[in-house]
């Protein structure tokens, strides 16, 4: 990697997708920092939790409120702010739509990585024993009643969303999976979501899972992008 980069898009608002009420993509990323855009529409809900790392703010487009630690300040185009890990903080009043510039030392999640790990080996490992043995219910197990679960540009389709228990275990009954997975790269946090890559085992088509994992472990919201 050579010492000067470009970040293509950094800073640019992203609407986000259904059924998520914020965008967070990461640009760049070396050890000792992260960098990408975090997006909120107007009259949209920032429901991040505190991270593991340091990170900087930089608002590049919108107006909102920003709430810390009893604080609550006004920010818009321009705003640099400051926030120490572990610092319980939003966006709220979102009255134009926000578009964050932000920075992590280390790495966004480079401090949470072995409970991550963690959880992905055992999510991975029960998903691919359920292809083996053909039952799926010990991995649904591990979603919320009222998880959405979203697969984008699988196989002969663009989107499918399946909302609530009764929706997405008749859609793993009526297509269940036939194809074990492998994880590719270090799985991490963004924007309060574990990111996976992963490839197919058999075709080795790539494809990156978030999952949106609550106190007790169990997953609320998975999206699944192939390709």
């Amino acid at each position: 990697m050579g010492a000067m980069q470009l970040i293509d898009g950094a800073g640019s608002f992203t609407k986000p997708v259904s059924p998520f009420d914020t965008h967070w993509i990461e640009q760049f990323r070396v050890p000792d920092l992260s960098v990408g855009t975090y997006s909120i529409p107007a009259g949209g809900t920032d429901h991040q939790d505190p991270h593991t790392e340091d990170e900087i703010y930089v608002v590049t487009s919108g107006r909102a409120s920003f709430e810390s630690e009893g604080r609550r300040i006004a920010v818009e185009a321009g705003s640099v702010i400051f926030v120490a890990a572990g610092e319980v903080h939003r966006f709220t009043d979102v009255i134009e739509d926000l578009a964050t510039l932000v920075l992590f030392a280390p790495a966004e999640g480079l401090r949470s990585v072995p409970r991550v790990a963690a959880f992905v080996a055992d999510h991975v490992a029960v998903f691919n024993a359920a292809v083996v043995s053909g039952d799926f219910s010990p991995l649904l197990a591990r979603f919320t009643d009222d998880a959405v679960v979203r697969f984008e540009n699988g196989p002969g389709a663009g989107v499918l969303e399946f909302a609530g228990r009764d929706s997405y275990t008749s859609a793993y009954r009526a297509n269940p999976p036939d194809d074990q997975i492998e994880v590719t790269g270090d799985p991490r946090e963004e924007d309060g979501a574990i990111v996976i890559g992963f490839v197919w085992r058999r075709d080795k088509t790539p494809g990156v899972m978030r999952l949106t994992v609550n106190d007790d472990d169990l997953v609320s919201h998975m999206l699944v992008a192939f390709g």
